[in-house]
C-alpha cells in the first residue's frame, strides 16, 4: 500500500509529463524518468512499438524534435490526461493507467484547438532519492500523427 501523499506524488508526475512535453521542458521532462527508463509508442492499434526511447539523451531528444519541429511551425499541443489508476505494487512502485486526450492547435492561422489522439499509458513508477518517477511509459494513442494530415498543405 502506498500512502496518500506519495499517491499525490504520482499523479503530479503524470501531470508534469504534460506540462513539460507541451512547454518543450527539456529538463523537466528527462526529470521525470529513471535513468534506464523506457518509453513505448503503440500508435493507431500497432502491435509492435512505432517508436521505443530509452535514456536521457533519447528523451533530450525527443524533446529536441518537438522543438525544432513543433515550435518552428507554431504547433501548440496540450496533454489532458484526466483519470488515473494506481495500483500498488509495493511501497515503492506502482503501475499507472492514464487516460490522455491530445489537441493541437496550429498558430496564428488555426487557432481553435483541435482533438487529435485519444488513448491511454501504461506506465510503471518508482520512488527514487529524486522522488517518483517513470521508469517504463507504454503510449497507446489512435488518431492523427501527421500534422499534414490534420492541417494539409498548410503545415
Amino acid at each position: 500500500m502506498i500512502s496518500s501523499e506519495d499517491r499525490n506524488e504520482i499523479l503530479d508526475l503524470v501531470t508534469r509529463y504534460s506540462f513539460a512535453w507541451d512547454s518543450s521542458d527539456a529538463d523537466g521532462f528527462t526529470a521525470i524518468f529513471t535513468d534506464t527508463a523506457v518509453m513505448q509508442f503503440f500508435v493507431n492499434g500497432a502491435q509492435a512499438p512505432t517508436t521505443t526511447l530509452s535514456g536521457e539523451n533519447a528523451f533530450r531528444k525527443a524533446i529536441a524534435g518537438r522543438i525544432n519541429r513543433f515550435d518552428r511551425i507554431g504547433l501548440v499541443t496540450k496533454h489532458y490526461m484526466p483519470n488515473s489508476i494506481i495500483s500498488p505494487l509495493d511501497l515503492n512502485s506502482a503501475h499507472v493507467k492514464t487516460q490522455a486526450q491530445i489537441t493541437w492547435q496550429l498558430l496564428p492561422d488555426y487557432p481553435q484547438p483541435r482533438p487529435v489522439q485519444a488513448g491511454y499509458y501504461l506506465s510503471e513508477v518508482v520512488r527514487t532519492e529524486h522522488g517518483w518517477q517513470f521508469s517504463k511509459r507504454d503510449v497507446y494513442l489512435n488518431g492523427s500523427v501527421s500534422i499534414k494530415e490534420v492541417y494539409g498543405g498548410n503545415a
